[in-house]
């Protein structure tokens, strides 16, 4: 054999070795990615295939899934309003069960013309008692997140002992309050007679707060709820603040912003949204107090501090009167959503208008 031919044959050889390896890890590939599509097709046709109960897919897995929700919903929400909307037209009484006939709009006239109802009487209380607690909490409340918004030391420590008041069971805040206003050893009474102007005792007599004509009581309730829900506002509008863009109070402030003008025109309008939802929650949920409220006075002196939640209680239970109490509960339904609707509108439009 000549040198060409062995050369020649070196070279096919050193190239086959670089080819052969190459050409194997192609073919391999190409079977890999036959065998991806072939898998895929299959899957794709037992897609197809229907489910012969081995599971659900589709808009029968979403209504399954619902199902448990919407028939707790139902049953906790919807049977009871209803049932409640028809005993209003009813003279059902626990006293007398078995007399019960359809008597249509009649106790709607009852509870709204007649004053042993005391609906226009509780609804004013309610209406007093809610307002001024949650303006004056919401006053609290929006103070101590200012401060605790700032750089304070034992600043976690601080943040903890503002909830405090919150997170106590409001009978529990009830019956404190109840023995701090006592009128012979209470706190409060102890401290108004213990002042001395040069002389002049402003109170020189203890005061009996639950007793008379009820203004005390209403005074004392008043605080006591203050108290217990001030440290919601501070949660809630410090947790707004964490947000709130330094950039804005840092051009305000370049601009000669002072402190009061950086808090009306920036940090209020950043925390409307924020004002408006804790706002309207507190709202409802002080026109329905009844825990403080009861254990306080149960409603008491008379009728002083009867909101509707009390008188609701009152006339269902201890007067056995259902038909009349479902009748006060529907027509103050009515009108907490008709007040939540205009609250929140016009809160929104001052949002955009701003």
């Amino acid at each position: 054999m000549s040198g060409r031919n062995v050369r020649n044959a070196d070279i096919m050889s050193l190239l086959f070795s670089y080819i052969l390896p190459y050409s194997t890890w192609i073919f391999k590939g190409r079977h890999n990615v036959a065998s991806v599509n072939t898998q895929a097709q299959k899957s794709l046709a037992m897609n197809k295939r229907p489910n012969n109960g081995r599971g659900l897919n589709g808009p029968l897995l979403f209504w399954v899934l619902l199902a448990p929700s919407m028939l707790l919903f139902i049953g906790i929400i919807f049977y009871p309003l209803f049932n409640t909307i028809l005993l209003t037209f009813q003279s059902f009484n626990l006293a007398d069960p078995l007399d019960n006939a359809w008597i249509g709009f009649k106790n709607y006239a009852e509870v709204l013309t007649n004053p042993t109802f005391n609906f226009w009487g509780s609804a004013g209380f309610s209406v007093l008692f809610s307002v001024s607690t949650t303006v004056a909490a919401f006053v609290i409340g929006f103070a101590f997140a200012l401060l605790l918004n700032q750089p304070l030391r034992f600043q976690t420590l601080w943040r903890g002992l503002a909830l405090v008041p919150w997170v106590i069971p409001y009978v529990v805040v009830a019956y404190l309050f109840f023995y701090m206003f006592n009128s012979q050893y209470g706190i409060v009474n102890n401290m108004l007679t213990s002042i001395n102007l040069f002389g002049w005792h402003p109170v020189p007599h203890p005061i009996a707060w639950f007793g008379g004509t009820g203004n005390a009581a209403i005074i004392a309730v008043i605080f006591a709820s203050i108290w217990s829900k001030f440290p919601f506002f501070t949660l809630m509008l410090l947790a707004g603040l964490q947000t709130l863009q330094q950039e804005l109070l840092d051009a305000a402030t370049v601009d000669g912003a002072g402190v009061w003008a950086r808090f009306w025109y920036v940090i209020v309008p950043s925390l409307r949204g924020i004002i408006v939802v804790v706002t309207t929650l507190q709202l409802i949920w002080s026109l329905n107090e009844f825990t403080i409220i009861y254990s306080m006075t149960q409603g008491g002196p008379g009728n002083a501090t009867n909101n509707i939640i009390i008188n609701i209680y009152r006339t269902g239970f201890m007067n056995q009167d259902l038909s009349i109490a479902a009748t006060i509960g529907t027509i103050w339904l009515i009108i907490l959503l008709v007040f939540t609707n205009f609250y929140i509108r016009i809160m929104e439009g001052k949002a955009v208008t701003q």
